[in-house]
């Protein structure tokens, strides 16, 4: 599926350079321009944006279904393997 726009929102997202906060059901969402997220993402070609979508699709899979580790315990990991003291 592929949603588009209200004229209220086209014409927020363009008075608002490609990048707006707004409301939605789920609460806070960013809506992004293409070429605004292409430059942020570093991905020039078709290929490179299906990378981009594809990873990050899978990285929300991984929230999903529990599959991360808590950033605060990453650094610690990591401040003990390379003997960085806390």
């Amino acid at each position: 599926m592929t949603p588009k726009l209200t004229d209220e929102l086209d014409q927020a997202l363009h008075e608002h350079h490609g990048f707006l906060k707004a409301e939605g059901r789920q609460g806070k969402v960013i809506v992004m321009s293409m070429p605004l997220f292409r430059e942020m993402m570093g991905v020039g070609s078709d290929e490179q944006l299906a990378e981009s979508v594809k990873a990050i699709e899978e990285g929300l899979a991984d929230v999903t279904a529990g599959r991360t580790v808590p950033m605060d315990q990453v650094f610690r990991e990591l401040d003990e393997k390379y003997g960085v003291p806390r």
